[in-house]
């Protein structure tokens, strides 16, 4: 099986999971008050809605132009001119999703870590280098 039906299969089974963001947002805020604070006024409805169309934005990243694009856009909002996001915080953001997926696919495994690993791989550096 392919790195992205990997993927794709851990996702659908991740979002099967109806806590699968709430577990992200609270493995995020453990790792510091300032994540937390981030989103002090916000409407987590809405952020889990936005979390989840971002979340296949920066996956798509290594296959389509448009998503490349996107992942630039959003992360100049994010960077040290928008929100003041650095290159550790992306670091931290993605090990606590990692953790959530390993809460919520009950068929999570080294393979299926490497496959998200891929997967985001250049969409996060983009978000690295626009954010740095």
């Amino acid at each position: 099986m392919d790195v992205i039906q990997i993927f794709n299969d851990s996702y659908d089974r991740c979002n099967r999971n109806d806590e699968f963001l709430d577990i992200f947002y609270t493995k995020f805020f453990e790792k510091g008050e300032r994540f937390k604070r981030m989103f002090d006024g916000v409407d987590m409805t809405k952020q889990m809605t936005m979390m989840k169309a971002s979340l296949l934005i920066i996956m798509l990243a290594s296959t389509s132009a448009s998503a490349r694009t996107s992942v630039r856009v959003y992360a100049l909002r994010h960077g040290k001119d928008g929100l003041g996001i650095h290159e550790e915080d992306l670091n931290i953001w993605f090990s606590c999703l990692l953790e959530a997926v390993a809460s919520c696919d009950p068929y999570f495994n080294p393979h299926v870590e490497e496959a998200w690993r891929r997967c985001f791989e250049d969409g996060l550096q983009i978000m690295r280098e626009e954010c740095g």
